[in-house]
């Protein structure tokens, strides 16, 4: 989904706000996630207590706009370290592949590899990935290399790997 704009916002923030009085405090969690914002539950606690702060009951429009920023500048950064991680691993898998895997998993044809194979490695090896991530990189595969008899190319692998 796309960054809200102040705009949006305020027109999301106006909905939930019918007295004028600003939104209530409890109802900063639904009104972020009805803007597509997915702020962890620690950190909507967090905005929840600086608001029990100024105001026992309601939140106004410009703190709310701080506690919406806040919520994507950490969207952004988990973003960034998602994108640091998925490198790493995909840099690990090449390098397993790369030197230790040839007779143990290549099969025939010689320049393929199962994908439940790869599935395994990644949910068994080093770091276990979760199973959302998993399907990620089994998308990811399906995607971007030719398969044969659920097999994938190793030479399509390894470039995907690479990218």
């Amino acid at each position: 989904m796309a960054v809200p704009e102040e705009a949006e916002i305020h027109e999301v923030f106006k909905l939930f706000d019918q007295e004028g009085s600003g939104i209530k405090i409890k109802e900063i969690g639904t009104v972020m996630r009805s803007l597509g914002l997915a702020a962890p539950e620690a950190q909507l606690r967090e905005f929840v207590a600086e608001a029990a702060k100024k105001d026992s009951n309601h939140v106004q429009f410009s703190d709310f706009m701080g506690y919406v920023r806040r919520a994507q500048t950490m969207e952004a950064d988990k973003s960034v370290d998602v994108a640091k991680e998925m490198q790493g691993m995909k840099n690990g898998i090449g390098h397993f592949f790369d030197k230790l895997s040839h007779k143990q998993i290549r099969e025939n044809p010689p320049d393929m590899v199962k994908i439940a194979d790869i599935k395994h490695l990644l949910s068994s090896v080093g770091e276990k990935m979760a199973e959302e991530e998993i399907e990620e990189m089994a998308r990811e595969i399906r995607n971007s290399c030719r398969i044969q008899d659920g097999r994938v190319s190793f030479d399509d692998f390894v470039k995907m790997l690479q990218a």
